[in-house]
């Protein structure tokens, strides 16, 4: 039990079972040397193997498994729990050269049946970023507490997370856009209804004003409309009359 916890009533500590596993570090320069990770949560220390740099990335998987005691405060909000990592660089097995340091509030993750992050490194040049999974499960003490927020200042979001984010937003925008186009399409089908009865009441108007307006003609009152006709009648008489048969001479 922490130094800090001796002067807490047992009724107000819960106990928790942590796994650690520091996975990477990614974006590391090709430098010369070995990596590789101390870390600090209580009384609980320890080390990560060494490792060089293999295509700009340092790989550990290293799992850490330990017991912390994080008291609850009487507003009922569970105290904070620091898990410190210091990234180093050892060059020539004598210097050592400090890359970034990391500090997790374990607490903020009381409440996440597991993680697994990306985090920046604080007070690093190299533009580092840190892959870390945490996993608490509470052994022992009471359980109705509340834990801080989750501090997201140091987290960087993974590039499946956008990509994941990004389609099930363009999923919802294009289920709303489908959702209006058949709101629309009733009364698209409506008024398209409205316009071809329209249309139709239209041309039949205008099928009945075009049959009044073209009335029948009487052909008898055609030949009083052409005055010629008479005389073109007395001239044929006149041929009929030259030419007859009883007309010649014999």
């Amino acid at each position: 039990m922490a130094i800090q916890n001796l002067f807490v009533p047992r009724a107000r500590i819960a106990s928790f079972d942590v796994v650690l596993r520091l996975e990477d570090l990614n974006n590391v320069p090709p430098l010369n040397g070995l990596f590789y990770a101390k870390w600090k949560c209580q009384t609980h220390n320890g080390t990560s193997s060494r490792v060089p740099v293999v295509n700009c990335e340092v790989l550990w998987s290293h799992a850490v498994r330990v017991s912390v005691d994080i008291p609850i405060g009487k507003d009922g909000l569970l105290a904070p729990c620091e898990l410190r990592i210091a990234i180093r660089q050892e060059v020539y097995s004598h210097m050592r050269m400090k890359v970034g340091a990391l500090t997790v509030n374990l607490s903020e993750y009381a409440r996440l049946s597991g993680s697994s992050r990306r985090y920046f490194l604080q007070e690093c040049k190299l533009n580092c970023t840190l892959k870390l999974s945490i996993s608490i499960t509470q052994t022992d003490g009471p359980d109705n507490f509340a834990v801080p927020p989750l501090d997201r200042s140091m987290v960087l979001t993974d590039l499946n997370d956008i990509i994941t984010s990004e389609g099930n937003t363009r999923a919802r925008d294009t289920a709303s856009v489908g959702n209006s186009m058949s709101s629309q399409q009733p009364s698209r089908r409506t008024a398209n209804a409205s316009s071809s009865s329209h249309s139709t009441t239209r041309s039949a108007t205008t099928e009945t004003s075009q049959s009044r307006g073209l009335l029948p003609i009487d052909n008898t009152n055609v030949r009083d409309l052409a005055p010629f006709q008479r005389s073109s009648r007395k001239n044929q008489q006149i041929v009929d009359d030259v030419f007859a048969p009883s007309s010649l001479p014999l």
